[in-house]
């Protein structure tokens, strides 16, 4: 896997027809929604639809961005 210079992010907000909203179990024994890094090339939407059904096996469609966050720590590898 090429290694990128910046790394990014997402996660999503998933909700049923009720109003439940989903979380994942980490390894640490937290909740968390699901989320995690996007590929290198790949689109935000595409990663936030990655991620979800990598993190919970369920489908979804992005209907709305909230927001966009940096963190410009520096990363060494």
């Amino acid at each position: 896997m090429k290694m990128p210079t910046h790394i990014i992010a997402c996660g999503g907000l998933v909700e049923d027809l009720e109003g439940n909203l989903l979380v994942v179990k980490t390894e640490h024994g937290g909740w968390v929604f699901p989320g995690g890094q996007v590929e290198v090339g790949e689109n935000l939407m595409d990663g936030v639809i990655r991620e979800v059904k990598e993190e919970s096996r369920i489908d979804v469609e992005v209907k709305h961005l909230i927001g966009v966050y940096s963190n410009t720590g520096i990363y060494k590898w």
